[in-house]
């Protein structure tokens, strides 16, 4: 995010060869990360946690393997991760980001589903987190564009289903004609925006000086 900054400072005990080896396998799998090779930042990532580290770097740990497993398009998987993040002081620094992933996932996972009862269950939740971003952080202009593009393909997921159910909306008005079904074009263009206005907010990447710098890396 873009007016965020978290710094994860390294202890003096980082010279205990555990918690080096543990500081050495986070940098590994930031790496790949970066690289575009989520599976195998995935497996890293797994394995740091196995290790119970301390809590600055489980959060970050957490944060991250969460962004490799939906970029991997394991959005439930992803989900979950980030709600399993302790609410701790590390975890408070991170809610909005964590909030606007989680969005992310729910609306890619809306767009995967051909269900619309399960659509549109999906993209309500995305724009609740996107709600959440935009009631701490007006000015966030990515989460604000999400939160249109979501709202207009919820709009006309209701639109549609409501066509479908004999033209009539939940008041038991005739949806307008122009909004009972989805050109396939619009569709397109939904989803192209959506990709192009989606940012998955990660952890800053540990670095050798003892502090990391916030960092916007636009992944998908």
């Amino acid at each position: 995010m873009k007016p965020l900054s978290l710094l994860l400072l390294l202890t003096a005990s980082l010279s205990l060869p555990e918690e080096f080896r543990q500081y050495r396998m986070a940098q590994k799998a930031n790496r790949h990360y970066l690289s575009g090779e989520y599976h195998e930042a995935e497996r890293l990532y797994s394995n740091l946690l196995a290790d119970d580290p301390d809590e600055k770097l489980n959060t970050a740990i957490r944060f991250n393997l969460a962004g490799s497993l939906a970029l991997q398009r394991k959005y439930a998987d992803a989900r979950r991760l980030y709600q399993s993040i302790p609410a701790g002081a590390e975890g408070k620094k991170l809610r909005n980001p964590i909030n606007y992933n989680e969005g992310t996932c729910f609306a890619r996972e809306a767009l995967a589903t051909q269900e619309p009862g399960r659509k549109a269950e999906l993209l309500g939740q995305a724009l609740r987190r996107y709600t959440a971003v935009l009631s701490l952080d007006p000015a966030d202009t990515d989460a604000r564009i999400n939160y249109e593009i979501v709202y207009r393909m919820l709009q006309k997921q209701n639109a549609s289903s409501s066509a479908k159910s004999g033209g009539r909306g939940k008041n038991g008005d005739h949806a307008p004609a122009d909004s009972q079904s989805i050109k396939p074009a619009e569709r397109i263009l939904e989803n192209a925006q959506l990709q192009e206005n989606e940012v998955m907010r990660r952890v800053p990447q540990i670095q050798d000086s003892g502090t990391a710098s916030a960092k916007n890396v636009k992944d998908w």
